[in-house]
């Protein structure tokens, strides 16, 4: 199974706030996804 298939039916929030299934962002052409942890 691969990264991608794995992640992509989650959801994360869209810019206006609503949630969109990860793997439709790839479903087009190629992303890079960058995941940033910041502890404030």
């Amino acid at each position: 199974m691969s990264d991608a298939s794995v992640l992509a039916p989650l959801t994360v929030l869209g810019a206006d706030g609503a949630p969109v299934a990860l793997g439709t962002f790839w479903a087009d052409q190629p992303v890079v996804l960058v995941w940033i942890r910041h502890y404030g």
